[in-house]
């Protein structure tokens, strides 16, 4: 969907560029199409950017340039889910994953978790 987001993008900027190019505007020409340019790099810039790892432990985001969240299995509260992927809320902070990038593995550990964490509160 990004890519598709930035292809739109380059092509309403290329033809923007090249009206107002004909129209002698050369200087309107240069700002449309850095702004253009700012926004497919902006769009396509989080692409690949998060890595999900898990183990006993817990669940590791690693969203570079950022430093490695730790997220443990006791710490997991609630889990939902919508059309922008799977929301998790644990005591110290909330994450979403989207659910193309959701492993079907770690979605089955996160359930069971959540379970075993409501019975030990209760």
């Amino acid at each position: 969907m990004k890519k598709i987001k930035a292809l739109m993008y380059a092509m309403l900027g290329l033809m923007m560029s090249i009206s107002t190019f004909r129209q002698g505007s050369y200087w309107m020409t240069v700002g449309i199409a850095f702004f253009a340019a700012c926004a497919i790099a902006v769009t396509l810039n989080s692409i690949g950017r998060l890595q999900i790892s898990w183990d006993e432990i817990g669940v590791t985001l690693r969203k570079n340039p950022k430093p490695p969240i730790l997220l443990q299995w006791s710490d997991m509260q609630k889990l939902k889910v919508d059309h922008l992927g799977y929301h998790i809320q644990t005591r110290q902070t909330n994450f979403r994953i989207s659910k193309d990038k959701m492993p079907k593995e770690l979605l089955k550990k996160v359930r069971a978790s959540i379970r075993q964490n409501k019975e030990i509160s209760i």
